[in-house]
């Protein structure tokens, strides 16, 4: 008899000799497997199953070695998508927040979005590139919009989870209608002293308005009619304040006429007789 020595690396292979199955190659060690003398039809078939044969011949007392090794060809495809996350650095309370997933890949594979928020409220976009988040009752906090993207191909291969930070500045407050007299109309001279302040007071306040409240007094006496005409006429042809900048309105009624003057500046909420 003969022997036939195979040895494969990395992994042990099938043997099959003249189309019989024979054992398994020897890894590090080679197993041997004893022929009759002559030509043998020698198959080896790897995990993958590529198959080496050939013809070998046995000698009598002799040994006929095959060593095989199998080369694997590792192929990296870079994944098709790459996400970076765009938002803004800070925003104010109340505004809407875009975040939107910008892919610099190019492969058109179906791509899964998923989103979360750590403040604030999704009002749009869930399962797209772009969401929209309202900061309504988010003053002073940090909204995180997290973005987890995969795919049904490469899966978790080229899976990402990218986040951005915004801010969420307080408005400033509201501005408010501030009072700036308050009295009896009687002496001419007096009134007009006192309007004078006022008018000078919204003439300081760019785009602020005055708003004067005559409440009409029920003894008669300086009915709300002429009490009107002559301040608006005093303030417009004699201070010459923009009539557009003077609102006069007519409150309840009062035991004695009274004037009441706001100034309210931009955005104010003007106030009510």
């Amino acid at each position: 008899m003969g022997t036939l020595s195979v040895k494969t690396t990395p992994d042990a292979m099938q043997v099959k000799v003249d189309g019989q199955d024979v054992g398994m190659s020897g890894v590090g060690t080679a197993a041997e497997f004893y022929l009759a003398p002559g030509f043998h039809t020698v198959e080896v078939i790897a995990p993958d199953g590529r198959i080496w044969k050939d013809e070998v011949e046995i000698r009598r007392n002799g040994k006929t070695c095959i060593c095989l090794k199998l080369i694997r060809e590792i192929i990296i495809t870079p994944c098709p998508y790459r996400f970076s996350l765009e938002g803004p650095d800070k925003v104010m309370e109340g505004d809407l927040i875009t975040f939107a997933a910008i892919n610099s890949g190019t492969a058109p594979i179906p791509i899964r979005y998923g989103w979360k928020v750590s403040n604030g409220r999704i009002t749009s976009g869930l399962g797209t590139p772009t969401i929209t988040v309202d900061t309504t009752g988010m003053a002073g906090q940090m909204i995180d919009a997290e973005l987890d993207v995969n795919d049904d191909i490469y899966d978790d291969k080229c899976r990402q989870v990218i986040s951005v930070p915004t801010e969420v500045g307080r408005l400033p407050p509201a501005p408010m209608p501030f009072r700036c007299d308050e009295f009896e109309p009687g002496n001419r001279d007096q009134d007009k002293a006192r309007l004078d302040n006022c008018v000078i007071q919204v003439q300081n306040t760019p785009d602020a308005q005055m708003y004067v409240i005559i409440y009409p007094g029920t003894d008669k006496r300086n009915p709300y009619d002429r009490t009107a005409k002559f301040y608006l006429d005093y303030m417009v042809k004699t201070r010459g304040m923009d009539p557009a900048r003077i609102r006069m309105v007519r409150g309840d009624a009062r035991r004695k006429t009274t004037a009441v003057i706001w100034v309210v500046p931009p955005g104010a909420t003007p106030p009510a007789p």
